[in-house]
């Protein structure tokens, strides 16, 4: 049965404004083929798709902005110096549109003690190393973040290291007189980085200090050593390493534990 108000006046008009509004928001976009228009700005004519329901004009943020910046007009003065006095001293890429150097730059020296290259950085930054990788490297296992990740003072203070496990094998290696350098290259093993947590130039050796050889640490071992077959690799599981614990960690005042 049909109910009558169905055929009012006023409920045909509420139900129109209804659907004009959800088709400005572009609920029925999903229904609505994409279609193509040209920008309205002069000289531009440029085509981009746009749905029905978008009022974009503009093919661009930057043709939008030469329309709508001619409508507001010139900028007054006191704006034009807020802008200078923002923007002083920092031009893009230090650099005019001819090439010449407009930022006074510096030398500095990088933090990390086993680089100490120089390196030249804008006077007003506080870059303190000349890369990424002497700044700190990036964990190359999902699971290595979670570690108590950190400098430590009484080993290096610009060596930052990811877990209490490699912080403790510096300090062991320092205490038997093994000459190390931690993770100072970077092998390409095909689609990703990795980097072994220490070396021992003495004997060309590297070491990777790993809790838990799970299924993404041993497909990264296997190419490692598949890639790089004439290098030496040794792997300190958790069973090596607890038995290292209970032999050298009394002799050790600053031997970190998991709950200390």
């Amino acid at each position: 049965m049909r109910y009558a108000f169905y055929d009012s006046d006023s409920y045909k008009e509420k139900q129109s404004l209804i659907t004009k509004r959800n088709q400005e928001l572009g609920i029925y976009a999903h229904l609505n083929k994409h279609k193509k228009r040209t920008c309205v700005r002069k000289g531009c004519d440029n085509l981009y798709v746009a749905a029905p329901h978008n009022r974009k004009r503009f093919c661009s943020s930057a043709c939008a902005a030469m329309v709508n910046n001619k409508k507001r007009g010139a900028r007054s003065v006191e704006v034009r110096l807020k802008i200078a006095a923002a923007l002083r001293g920092r031009v893009a890429n230090g650099k005019n549109r001819k090439g010449v150097i407009l930022v006074p730059r510096v030398e500095r020296i990088c933090r990390r003690s086993q680089c100490n290259e120089v390196f030249i950085v804008e006077r007003w930054r506080k870059k303190q190393y000349c890369s990424a990788s002497c700044a700190g490297r990036r964990p190359t296992s999902p699971k290595a973040s979670r570690g108590k990740a950190g400098t430590r003072p009484d080993i290096d203070p610009n060596i930052y290291f990811y877990s209490r496990w490699e912080a403790n094998m510096a300090r062991l290696y320092t205490h038997l007189g093994i000459a190390w350098q931690f993770a100072p290259k970077s092998f390409d093993i095909g689609g990703q980085m990795y980097t072994p947590d220490f070396y021992l130039p003495d004997t060309n050796t590297y070491i990777e200090v790993k809790n838990f050889l799970g299924e993404y640490s041993r497909i990264r071992d296997e190419k490692f050593r598949e890639r790089y077959p004439h290098l030496r690799l040794i792997l300190i599981l958790k069973d090596e390493y607890v038995r290292l614990e209970e032999q050298y960690s009394h002799a050790l005042p600053h031997w970190e534990y998991r709950n200390n």
